[in-house]
């Protein structure tokens, strides 16, 4: 097995077990209130109608075209602390499962 089918393997076991644990749902509702919280969401709903009025007329835009031109700016946007905070409730949730 490759390295990569090997990590992605993996990366699919947690996911399952998050579901399953119910810590999915706590992440990712905590997750939407802090990107609420922190004004992301008017961030993006902005950068997104700006994109539109620049492709004024174009017919190839679509959801799809305007997701994919939006969804890199809208990651860099994600404050630190968003980030820092998920990703210190996902190793502690690691921690909890391992040991």
């Amino acid at each position: 097995m490759s390295e990569q089918l090997e990590f992605d393997e993996i990366k699919s076991q947690i996911q399952q077990h998050l579901v399953k644990s119910g810590k999915y749902d706590i992440i990712n509702k905590q997750l939407k209130l802090q990107l609420y919280e922190s004004g992301w969401y008017d961030k993006v709903s902005q950068l997104a109608s700006r994109e539109l009025q620049a492709q004024d007329g174009d017919q190839s835009m679509n959801f799809d075209v305007l997701f994919s031109s939006v969804k890199p700016k809208a990651e860099e946007m994600v404050p630190d602390q968003v980030k820092e905070d998920i990703i210190e409730k996902l190793k502690a949730y690691l921690d909890d499962v391992i040991r």
